[in-house]
């Protein structure tokens, strides 16, 4: 008796490859957010983590906290001597001579955020609130006040200095850390650093009570400037699309969240 063998035919193997093609095709941008989720997760408790760091470092120094500059052993890092920004090596050398490294447990990886690109150790920055330097043992604002029209006197070296902490920034997700902190104009509606663009066109902060949130910019013009300026090898050379852009309540908020006011209405020209 002629026995019969059963399988697919040619037909049938091209629909159910398709088929297949079309469940991953499907579930690919699914799994795609996922994976950004938790990348977002990673980042939120890094931020998380090292603001609770600095809030440690405050409770052993009489209040007093780290400078958010990049400059000097009473920074949170210090590049003092090193090369450049650009350079993984000098970056997690800065690091370790930082303020903070003991604080965190020596650890590298809560500096950074895991969608940061090869070679930056560092994605996280503070903000020109917290930038001053040691002038003969007195603490001297060092950010961008004369131009961004904020008042130096408003920078925060103590912590007791931090009204309504739960809405004051203290660290910035950056992605490509700028030479020394994040700065924003604060008298005019426009940016001064490149506009972060992070976990889905967005970015993550940490504030002064401890908690993190993750922001998404709700202005147009807010992702495309910081999409454009992601896309270039160094995105602080993205500072010539510093144009102003009114009614933009991204800046706004930001503003607010850096230095607790704005000097600028929303709304207007």
């Amino acid at each position: 008796m002629r026995l019969k063998y059963k399988g697919f035919t040619l037909i049938e193997l091209l629909v159910v490859i398709s088929i297949i093609a079309l469940l991953v095709a499907i579930l690919m941008p699914a799994l795609n957010k996922a994976r950004e989720m938790g990348k977002r997760a990673v980042c939120l408790n890094n931020v998380r983590s090292l603001t609770m760091v600095w809030i440690m470092y405050a409770d052993d120094h009489d209040d007093n906290i780290c400078s958010g500059h990049t400059v000097g052993s009473w920074s949170w890092v210090d590049h003092t001597g090193l090369d450049n920004y650009l350079n993984q090596e000098d970056q997690e050398e800065a690091i370790r001579r930082g303020a903070l490294w003991k604080y965190a447990g020596q650890n590298l990886d809560i500096y950074r955020c895991p969608t940061g690109k090869p070679g930056e150790a560092r994605t996280y920055s503070f903000p020109d609130s917290y930038c001053w330097l040691l002038d003969n043992g007195r603490k001297v604002a060092s950010g961008v006040f004369g131009t961004a029209g904020a008042n130096p006197s408003w920078v925060i070296t103590r912590r007791s200095q931090l009204k309504r902490a739960s809405e004051r920034m203290v660290l910035i997700d950056e992605g490509f850390a700028t030479p020394t902190t994040f700065s924003i104009f604060y008298s005019q509606q426009r940016w001064w650093d490149p506009v972060p663009i992070r976990h889905g066109l967005g970015t993550v902060l940490s504030f002064g009570d401890g908690h993190s949130e993750a922001w998404l910019w709700e202005d147009p013009r807010t992702r495309e400037f910081g999409t454009k300026a992601a896309a270039l090898p160094n995105p602080d050379d993205a500072s010539y699309w510093r144009e102003v852009q009114y009614g933009n309540r991204d800046i706004y908020n930001l503003v607010k969240a850096i230095w607790g006011r704005t000097g600028f209405a929303l709304t207007g020209r």
